[in-house]
């Protein structure tokens, strides 16, 4: 099968985890001998340098084609619909070229809302089916914006198939705009497994976190949970960066707990999968989720979790593996981690790192996506 997913764009040392999601099922679906092709339109907000035109590359045997024709500060306060023009615009010339390398695809398989929107025209234009897949933060909220309903109901009309990472996002989706999806759950990579050394020999027990350093996180009432919580031994990795990043280290001065916790920074998969089958607890209390990717990577590290029930969790999270908390819960999040610490040994690692892979692997994953996409070009052609 011939695949065009089309993403927000390619992992690169300047921007590690922009279209890192495309980029696994890209990698997953390719692995089940798919031919797929991966195009971008980079309308990113970056004052980075970046080159002007096409850029062609070939990343474990998936095709990529990134096309950057102007800033996206120059079109900023321009009318939506010319951006919108020029975006399709712009995915129509990267579409033909890789057309003549790869020929034409049976479904382009679109990440998205916006990005499905540029993809439109292509189904009108060339008679190929569209499956888009959502998992944009803003179409979790309560309410959604009202124009991202109008734009959404538009968009979601005119494609063959609708894919959302969660039920929670599946339902707020349904409630809010009408249209039903099938769930298809992010995937965890192959890199992140269990060991034994995940096995708590030692008194201290270590905690670890990962994301953006955002205020939907929460990671500031992480940290105060842990400087409230006196009758443990704990110590607190935060890995990833962000805009709160000077906000969280004065917060730990603050609180005098600095040999406590500790920012990492940025760290690579390979580091980051290190990290986790080295700690005891994976938590992070976030706001809002349509998924949770980085729960899910350190339960296949055999890590129980604290989650809050914000949204993709909902999916992941089961007695055997962890514990749901509310949403902005100091109390609760305390409680969960003195709990956790307390009962770690009641928690079966091995079983949760193998229940993972069954329920999220990048295989199990990729042949349900496969499966959907043949049904639909069934029913297309």
């Amino acid at each position: 099968m011939k695949i065009f997913i089309i993403a927000r764009g390619y992992p690169s040392k300047q921007d590690p985890t922009w279209g890192c999601f495309e980029k696994d099922q890209a990698e997953a679906l390719s692995l089940l001998g798919h031919q797929v092709t991966i195009l971008s339109v980079d309308t990113r907000f970056r004052c980075y340098w970046r080159k002007l035109g096409v850029q062609f590359g070939v990343h474990d045997n998936i095709a990529t084609f990134n096309i950057f024709l102007l800033p996206y500060a120059l079109l900023f306060f321009l009318p939506q619909k010319i951006k919108n023009w020029f975006y399709a615009w712009q995915l129509e010339i990267i579409y033909k070229r890789a057309i003549l390398r790869n020929g034409t695809p049976d479904v382009i398989y679109s990440h998205y809302l916006q990005n499905t929107l540029k993809s439109i025209p292509l189904r009108q234009k060339y008679n190929i089916p569209i499956v888009a897949m959502e998992h944009w933060s803003q179409m979790a909220y309560t309410p959604i914006p009202r124009n991202t309903i109008s734009l959404a109901k538009h968009v979601y009309a005119s494609i063959d198939q609708l894919l959302t990472v969660s039920s929670a996002l599946k339902e707020n989706i349904l409630r809010q705009i009408g249209v039903d999806s099938i769930i298809v759950p992010n995937m965890v990579g192959n890199e992140f497994h269990y060991t034994e050394q995940n096995n708590n020999k030692h008194k201290t027990i270590h905690l670890v976190t990962t994301g953006r350093l955002i205020p939907e996180k929460n990671f500031n009432m992480l940290i105060q949970a842990i400087a409230n919580i006196t009758t443990l031994p704990l110590e607190l990795s935060i890995i990833g960066n962000g805009a709160e990043k000077d906000r969280l280290q004065k917060l730990t001065k603050k609180l005098h707990i600095e040999d406590q916790v500790h920012l990492l920074g940025h760290k690579s998969k390979k580091e980051i999968v290190t990290l986790l089958q080295a700690s005891d607890i994976f938590v992070l209390p976030s706001q809002s989720e349509t998924f949770g990717v980085a729960y899910i990577e350190a339960l296949a590290c055999g890590l129980p979790i604290i989650a809050t029930d914000c949204g993709g969790p909902r999916d992941i999270v089961t007695n055997n593996n962890g514990i749901l908390i509310p949403t902005n819960n100091q109390q609760a999040l305390e409680q969960a981690i003195i709990q956790m610490s307390k009962n770690l040994y009641s928690y079966n690692k091995q079983a949760i790192a193998k229940d993972c892979q069954n329920r999220f692997s990048a295989h199990n994953v990729a042949e349900l996506i496969t499966q959907i996409f043949e049904k639909i070009i069934k029913a297309y052609s």
